[in-house]
């Protein structure tokens, strides 16, 4: 196998594990949109309590796995880094300066901020 057929396969299983990642997220995104909007139906504070324990679980779970996701997609990305470092005439398809934060780094404060949400749920709805 020579170095651009190497590269095409490792460009390939990065982009292919980046299309799961935001697949994941959208997945996960909705599923606790929908469980927030399941709160509001309920004014028991049993099922507000157990629906918010439900949205912490889901969330730290969408955080775990997005911290996984993305380990495989910097995984990938990082071969075909080393595969274009070895064969110079390879096309430089990670810039190393490129300024700002990479997409995927904001993506995990997503899951971040649904945590919080759903522990302050939590919390009131013992008060309340």
């Amino acid at each position: 196998m020579n170095s651009d057929d190497k590269l095409k396969m490792l460009l390939d299983m990065q982009q292919s594990e980046a299309d799961l990642h935001w697949k994941r997220n959208n997945i996960f995104l909705l599923c606790s949109s929908i469980l927030l909007l399941a709160l509001s139906q309920f004014s028991q504070r049993k099922f507000r309590i157990t629906i918010a324990g439900l949205g912490i679980i889901l969330n730290v779970s969408w955080l775990l796995i997005q911290y996984r996701s993305s380990s495989y997609t910097q995984y990938w990305k990082a071969k075909a880094q080393e595969l274009k470092d070895l064969d110079q005439d390879l096309l430089d398809m990670y810039p190393r300066n490129l300024k700002g934060i990479e997409t995927r780094i904001i993506a995990h404060f997503l899951p971040i901020i649904f945590i919080i949400i759903w522990i302050l749920v939590f919390i009131f709805g013992f008060q309340g």
